[in-house]
């Protein structure tokens, strides 16, 4: 992920060691209906809707922001390895390795990627045009099939993905910027002269007399198809597939009231505190928190949220922070993501995986928050640093809020079952009487 230095924010302010692993292991998730996660009800009772308190505010953000500059420990957990007992098998516990689509894996594939290509070039609706370079570009094609059990072309066809190959990863620990990445480093390769060569020595070693433009729209063409084919076999196999098969509880018309709650709380808890800095990217954030906030009620395509308003209008009495239609849909986003996580079911998974820092990851490198943060800060004077820094700070504060929610819920489910449970094996009140009056 993105690793900013210090000194690209705040003097006052320890952000040294921003840093999260993408590449973190991430427990299984099983196909199971999972129970209803801890709702937001508990979250209204831990903040505080009234605006004139600044220093807890302010110490909330500097909690999170020292937490942001920590660096991340290894938990290691050091198994007991008790005697086996006599006539016992020892028990062997197997561990699931994750599958990765790897350049290998990519390269084995290699002449498969640029064969297909050429054979289905007549089918492609660029080809099918009647114009004389599309006819000099498919004479060329069909000229250089006769090649394809030539080891040469099989060099060609490893050499070609082994450069798309850097191009797809290049983007991989940039997950707010991966398709401008994928993008720049493509446009890059697309006019390497190296490559060029490469190819003009292919054509040439074969003896292919062709013309430099149909040259140029073949091999073009074939770095967009094969970019295309590598990025759908890379998905397939990197890109869990388990998640869309959980069940997890939508959320309903009250939490939703309540989350626009928590969207609001926020970013007024983060302007109080930027506003105790003078320097210019504290300011900024000012200025952008300040444009989230809304005095009227969602029009126009937004309309559809104004039932999301209800509780926070109620609670109101002039100074608690209303956010924008799309400020909420980023926090939905948030909220839906972190519901498949934070479940009773799937506690057992995360015995030995820091959950804040599991949650974090996930949450961080999800398109889909990734999306509306982009439409959040789209056209405002925020730097690509800038904005990521912001974005690692609003969702550190979201998922400390969420996670104390969750334990809360869960400490109160679990005191309410302890009441339930039979107490036979429990001694008499008269006895534990008669114990305390002889000590």
């Amino acid at each position: 992920m993105a690793t900013c230095a210090m000194s690209d924010f705040y003097v006052e302010e320890d952000f040294e060691n921003l840093e999260f692993e993408e590449d973190s292991p991430a427990p299984d998730s099983p196909n199971v209906a999972i129970e209803s996660p801890a709702s937001f009800h508990e979250i209204s009772a831990t903040l505080n809707d009234d605006e004139s308190s600044d220093e807890s505010g302010g110490e909330a953000i500097e909690h999170v922001e020292e937490s942001i500059g920590q660096e991340h420990q290894e938990t290691t957990t050091v198994p007991v390895h008790e005697p086996p007992k006599k006539n016992n098998r020892t028990r062997r516990v197997r561990t699931k390795r994750t599958k990765r689509f790897t350049l290998e894996d990519a390269t084995n594939k290699s002449f498969e990627y640029v064969a297909s290509v050429l054979q289905k070039l007549p089918t492609e609706p660029l080809f099918t045009k009647p114009f004389k370079n599309v006819k000099l570009a498919l004479a060329l094609s069909a000229v250089l099939l006769t090649f394809v059990a030539d080891v040469r072309f099989a060099e060609f066809c490893t050499y070609l993905v082994t450069h798309l190959w850097h191009v797809v990863t290049a983007g991989d620990n940039k997950p707010l910027s991966y398709a401008q990445t994928l993008v720049t480093h493509f446009h890059s390769l697309c006019t390497n002269e190296e490559l060029f060569h490469t190819w003009d020595s292919l054509l040439d070693s074969f003896g292919i007399t062709r013309g430099q433009l149909e040259s140029d729209i073949i091999l073009q063409h074939t770095l967009d198809s094969v970019l295309e084919l590598l990025l759908s076999d890379r998905n397939a196999v990197d890109l869990p597939t388990m998640q869309s098969e959980i069940n997890f509880a939508k959320l309903s018309k009250h939490e939703e009231q309540v989350l626009n709650y928590v969207g609001g709380y926020i970013p007024s808890a983060l302007r109080k505190h930027y506003k105790k800095s003078q320097n210019l990217t504290s300011q900024k954030y000012v200025d952008i928190l300040n444009m989230w906030c809304t005095d009227g009620h969602y029009e126009g395509q937004y309309s559809f949220l104004q039932y999301t308003q209800e509780w926070i209008n109620a609670q109101n009495r002039g100074k608690l922070f209303k956010p924008n239609a799309e400020l909420y849909l980023f926090f939905r986003a948030l909220e839906n993501e972190t519901r498949k996580h934070l479940n009773t079911a799937l506690l057992g998974k995360y015995r030995d995986i820091n959950l804040r820092e599991f949650l974090i990851q996930k949450l961080t490198t999800k398109y889909l928050v990734q999306s509306y943060w982009s439409r959040l800060v789209n056209g405002k004077c925020l730097s690509s640093t800038e904005s990521k820094h912001l974005f690692y700070v609003i969702v550190n504060y979201f998922v400390n809020i969420r996670i104390k929610a969750f334990v809360v819920v869960f400490i109160d489910l679990k005191k309410v079952q302890d009441k339930t449970l039979s107490r036979k094996g429990s001694k008499s009140l008269r006895k534990q009487l008669d114990q305390n009056k002889e000590s």
